[in-house]
């Protein structure tokens, strides 16, 4: 007992199938040298030590390595290939030199602090002259390629007039190397003379920033600037707001710091934190605590008010937040709610609806449904004006809010306004706004067709349900009065400009917003772009006005 699984297989037997796969084998004893050689160098490492970590035995490291000195050569040639394929991986040639340069450098950077062992062993290495590595013609195959990306990048920069003459490949590995190793090298030293703040999660993303600024504050020629000066793809064209830059510095470190592999939970949870921790002061004069549970056929749904404290019978605005209909909450998107209810004076119902891909299309769209059903119903509990309700949402919450007020008048729940911000109305990406910001910022179209088929995974359902694809319904006519504001530098555009002329010739008044300068998800950029707060001002007076 204890011993077999539930196919009745013994341990042992169940080794031995493990022991007949060699490069699992060779892997396995691998790993633990690294581990082992890191910590204890060559002449301290131990076999014994080595096999205890192993599942393997003693006599089985020396079959497949003759003697200590080569099983250390190997684990330093692996420990370099696994580092150029991870290198080889970024597909740094489809990038403009200065990015593809900072990518490197801050990948570089990155490794280094998650993979200390292979600093340890380089260190080793050093301390012996480079006596082993000289013996391995393959490291230095393998270590080409490095110096190869940093030929290519350097070159197109050089062409294009960015990069100075006169460096090599050569001098820039160096140069990234050098702040790569001693932040893992020196840390221990360093945090005992100088303290280790710029060892916390804050002060190493800081610190992988800076080394990108600096390689490329060697490499730009002299009046350039890698960041106001240098055309990001198409993003100078497309003359995106400058503030908006300084925003997505911000918003790029902090998702930089979620995990490679992370599930679509775990991403969530990573966004509520980032939410939280760029959150804006909530207006003093907004009630937030209120939330209710909500029963539906996609079962029970949470909603969050957020109440003008004026008191009264006040207007209200169904909400639903973006998040590609994977990621988001009615904590996600609270500043948008907070600032539309204190402006207006009115409630926001914000809809915490559910999210793909454990719960795909429709279940969602049905909980939004019942939250409407519910407004009316309750208005009187709530405090609201039943013939002042409104609906709208941002990205894929636009999405909803648009396909919920169809429904809505096909079952005869008035609505009064339906507020659009840069939705998702079909998905066609042939527009020509998926081509022009195929790169984003922000939204990018390479991932599009995965995280639709996550919402439905049903190709001619995804393109035809109105309920999906709100463009697709057979008429428009008899829909609220919409705003339909998009961004220019957006790849949603011309779907929510399509939506809007759509509802235009159904007779539909329509206002929309162009958002020159602007790009998909504008609305969080508040804090650090003018522009966009007075966006989401201009979008809370027309409310105002339409719900009278």
């Amino acid at each position: 007992m204890g011993e077999a699984g539930q196919s009745g297989k013994s341990a042992e037997s169940t080794r031995g199938g493990w022991k007949q796969n060699p490069d699992a084998v060779r892997d396995n004893i691998l790993q633990a040298a690294r581990e082992v050689f890191a910590q204890h160098g060559l002449s301290g490492a131990r076999i014994d030590e080595i096999a205890k970590r192993t599942r393997t035995s003693k006599r089985m490291i020396y079959y497949y390595f003759s003697d200590k000195e080569t099983l250390y050569q190997a684990v330093l040639e692996d420990a370099y290939a696994r580092m150029r394929k991870a290198e080889d991986a970024l597909d740094l040639a489809r990038l403009n030199p200065v990015a593809a340069l900072r990518q490197l450098a801050e990948f570089t950077f990155e490794h280094h602090s998650h993979a200390k062992d292979f600093v340890r062993l380089v260190m080793i290495e050093n301390i012996h002259e480079g006596d082993h590595m000289s013996k391995l013609t393959s490291i230095s195959g393998q270590n080409s390629s490095a110096i190869a990306h940093l030929e290519d990048i350097y070159r197109r920069g050089v062409e294009m007039g960015l990069f100075r003459r006169g460096l090599t490949a050569s001098e820039l590995h160096f140069h990234i190397s050098a702040a790569s190793v001693f932040n893992v090298s020196n840390r221990a030293t360093f945090s005992h003379i100088f303290g280790d703040d710029l060892f916390t999660d804050r002060g190493q993303q800081k610190l992988r920033r800076q080394v990108g600024d600096m390689i490329l504050g060697i490499v730009m020629k002299p009046g350039l600037s890698a960041e106001t000066d240098v055309p990001r793809a198409r993003e100078e064209a497309r003359m995106i707001n400058p503030d908006i830059f300084r925003f997505l510095e911000v918003w790029d470190a902090k998702w930089a710091t979620l995990a490679k592999g992370a599930t679509a939970a775990d991403r969530r949870v990573h966004f509520e934190s980032i939410a939280r921790d760029m959150r804006l002061p909530t207006p003093s004069d907004v009630e937030t605590d209120e939330e209710h549970w909500i029963d539906s056929d996609g079962g029970p749904v949470r909603v969050r008010i957020f109440r003008h404290d004026s008191g009264g019978t006040q207007p209200a605005l169904i909400y639903m937040h973006g998040g590609g209909w994977m990621q988001g909450s009615p904590e996600t998107h609270w500043d948008i709610t907070a600032r539309i209810a204190s402006w207006n004076r009115q409630t926001v119902i914000s809809v915490d609806y559910a999210l793909a891909p454990e719960h795909p299309f429709p279940e969602g769209f049905l909980q939004i449904l019942a939250v409407a059903r519910w407004a009316h119903e309750k208005a009187a509990d709530l405090g609201i004006d039943p013939a002042r309700i409104a609906i709208g949402g941002d990205s894929a919450g636009g999405n909803l809010a648009a396909a919920v007020a169809l429904s809505c008048r096909d079952e005869g729940i008035p609505l009064a306004a339906q507020l659009l911000i840069y939705p998702a109305c079909d998905f066609d990406r042939s527009r020509p706004s998926y081509e022009e910001n195929a790169e984003g910022p922000l939204l990018k179209v390479a991932g599009m067709a995965a995280t639709n088929a996550l919402y439905c995974d049903d190709v001619e359902q995804l393109n035809s349900d109105p309920r999906i694809a709100p463009l697709s319904a057979e008429s428009h006519a008899d829909l609220p009065p919409a705003y339909v504001a998009v961004a220019q530098n957006d790849p949603l555009r011309d779907s929510g400009l399509a939506y809007a002329e759509a509802l235009e010739a159904a007779g539909v008044s329509v206002t929309v917003e162009r958002g020159e300068g602007l790009i998909h998800g504008y609305l969080r950029a508040m804090e650090y772009c003018a522009a966009t707060e007075t966006r989401l001002r201009e979008m809370s007076a027309w409310l105002a006005k339409t719900v009278g």
